[in-house]
């Protein structure tokens, strides 16, 4: 690496592991997340299946008993703030203290099927104690002060298995270390790491991500509105609304979302799958007919500051703390991975994108089979129908509005649903055309395509050694519904849908190494890489390496790319072997790179006067997030 302070921070916990690291077994997650707030050596001496108080019996449960699982915050368990814990047990190790090492001494942690299908954001570990820094995501997710793990070392052989999310993540990291380890089965990503400080992924074996995902992102959408549900109806039993032309109360609503939650769980445990025969509403809501995640994929992610939610990187902050530098990733080997991008298109109200009091889209619109839901149009006029999600939520914002759930646990200001659109559900507002906003997933998060390493906002990076192969996408092209598109998208991309697009190795707003910390030659590099069998048949751009935004100082070498190997040099086609984006500069591609599906070099520009995403701001107001926008 070019820090040798990375290694020298690791050697207490290197030499720690040696002599007696605490042993984790089952009995340690019993009760929910085990949280690492001491420094030291831990080591895996079981096969960690993460499924705290599973004692639900599918027979006998109530839906509400069914729905709530795995709860803690309805577990009351006061170790779990209600704050850091507010989107459950968001992971099965909490690494909240510095110089911490843990092997996994060839043992594996993952989530059981219950946990995945129910805590639909998780990390097998968390390098921090809450999932998101202050300010940032759907909730205030910090009680008093968020802790990052610093000097963190995993080491293999062992496997970090089934994840509804990420195999680790983290925030604001420093000196991290991952050797040896095999990832799999994860949904969205092996390794998230945003604004870390030195960190080297060497050596890891990615067999295939998750392939057996059997909802949708609408399926968290009703996990995350119950509680809300639930809380009008404790504190306003007797309240209804007119929805679809009948007359519901809160008792009405929140029983037919409790019973699709738990339809949905049972058919799962029992089959795999939403029995659409059996339940045929679940399934046009929550089925997914790819069984891949529908939103962002990666093997390895690394951003600056804040989540990567937005559009790719296209000036790198001013203020370098924001962003991650000395990330080596080397020798790593990705195969058989596949994923798929469901695109939400968003309502717009008086011209807010209208979510819910969790960040969830109101979905009226299956992009998939390309019909409404939760309306019917004639002559141009248009219905609410409604759904079990859409009722939910429209009443959860109108009692907002009415500020009826009161003072609670249950955080509220991400909330966007308008009064127009409250009242053309209740049958007042007959003229009432919805408006779509394109290119965003269930959560607003700007789509991107699928990218295997991604590094972003980064300064001083080495790529090198990495094997990727057998990638394919299974999204399909886009809707032709769109007034506008999303307000976080790059400059270059604004109405660029890239649904199906694939980039083996995409860096954004990179530099090279600063003078400060580098030994010898400066330039970040992309080397001695193999990029093989990527495809997707809807796609506009398959990429093996992308060089994106106001990019510098990379040196491209000795890389082998071959995408498809029916599919030679055509300049008008979707492959690309390297493609150096306009605003990238000072990138050296020495003759020693084998790229078959050749290369693109875009004409230079320069930084326009204005653009959407300034150096140092976030991508939107809300502090770096899509909420209403």
């Amino acid at each position: 690496m070019k820090l040798s302070l990375l290694a020298a921070a690791l050697l207490v916990g290197s030499a720690a592991a040696q002599n007696g690291a605490q042993c984790l077994y089952n009995h340690h997650f019993a009760d929910g997340t085990f949280i690492i707030d001491q420094p030291g050596s831990y080591k895996l001496c079981d096969d960690i299946v993460f499924c705290p108080h599973n004692d639900i019996n599918i027979e006998t449960a109530s839906d509400e008993v069914i729905a709530q699982a795995f709860d803690p915050i309805e577990q009351g368990n006061p170790k779990y703030n209600s704050n850091e814990y507010a989107l459950g047990f968001f992971a099965a190790i909490v690494v909240q203290a510095d110089d911490v090492s843990l092997s996994l001494n060839g043992y594996s942690i993952a989530q059981c099927r219950e946990h995945a299908l129910m805590q639909r954001f998780f990390a097998a570990i968390e390098l921090a104690s809450a999932p998101f820094t202050p300010g940032i995501g759907p909730h205030n997710f910090v009680s008093t002060t968020f802790t990052p793990a610093k000097n963190f070392k995993l080491t293999g052989p062992g496997t970090i298995g089934l994840s509804s999310h990420h195999g680790i993540h983290g925030n604001e990291n420093e000196n991290v270390q991952i050797t040896g380890v095999t990832f799999k089965d994860f949904e969205v990503g092996a390794v998230s790491l945003n604004n870390v400080k030195g960190l080297e992924i060497k050596n890891c074996d990615i067999p295939n991500n998750r392939q057996d995902v059997p909802i949708l992102g609408s399926f968290s959408a009703a996990l995350k509105i119950r509680p809300y549900l639930k809380r009008l109806l404790e504190t306003n039993p007797d309240y209804s609304m007119t929805l679809g032309g009948t007359v519901k109360t809160v008792t009405d609503v929140y029983a037919t979302l409790v019973s699709h939650i738990a339809n949905v769980y049972k058919d799962v445990m029992q089959y795999g799958f939403i029995d659409q025969d059996a339940h045929p509403d679940e399934y046009q809501l929550y089925n997914n007919p790819n069984q891949v995640i529908d939103g962002p994929c990666y093997v390895f992610l690394v951003h600056g500051k804040g989540p990567a939610v937005g559009g790719f990187g296209e000036m790198q902050a001013t203020d370098i703390s924001a962003l991650s530098n000395n990330v080596d990733i080397l020798n790593n080997n990705a195969q058989n991975i596949k994923c798929f991008t469901n695109e939400v298109l968003a309502t717009v109200v008086d011209g807010f994108v209208q979510n819910d009091a969790r960040g969830a889209i109101m979905q009226f619109y299956n992009a998939l089979d390309e019909v409404y839901i939760g309306m019917v149009e004639a002559a141009g006029q248009y219905t609410y129908t409604g759904n079990a999600n859409l009722d939910a939520q429209i009443m959860v914002g109108k009692a907002l509005s009415q500020t009826l759930l009161g003072d609670n646990v249950l955080q509220t200001s991400t909330n966007s649903v308008g009064l127009p659109l409250v009242d053309w559900a209740e049958g007042n507002n007959p003229s009432f055309t919805p408006n779509f906003r394109c290119n965003g997933d269930s959560m607003h998060h700007v789509v991107k395509g699928s990218i295997m390493i991604r590094v972003e906002d980064c300064q001083g990076f080495n790529i090198r050694g990495n094997t990727i192969d057998d990638v394919e996408i299974l999204s399909k092209g886009p809707v032709e519904l769109c007034a506008d598109f999303h307000k976080g998208a790059s400059f270059l991309d604004g109405s660029d849908r890239m649904l199906a697009d694939l980039r083996g190795i995409s860096v954004a707003a990179v530099s090279a190494y600063d003078d400060s910390l580098s030994t010898g030659n400066d330039a970040s590099s992309i080397s001695h890489n193999t990029i093989t069998n990527l495809h997707s048949q809807s796609a506009n751009l398959i990429a093996g390496v992308d060089i994106q935004g106001f990019s510098e100082g990379v040196d491209i070498v000795n890389n082998y790319v071959n995408l498809d190997a029916t599919v030679g040099v055509v300049s008008d086609d979707k492959w690309v072997g390297l493609r150096i984006r306009q605003s990238a500069s000072a990138i050296f591609v020495k003759k020693n790179n084998n790229f078959v599906q050749g290369e693109i070099q875009e004409d230079r520009r320069k930084l326009p006067e204005y653009h959407p995403r300034p150096a140092g701001e976030t991508e939107w107001p809300n502090n770096g997030c899509p909420y209403g926008h």
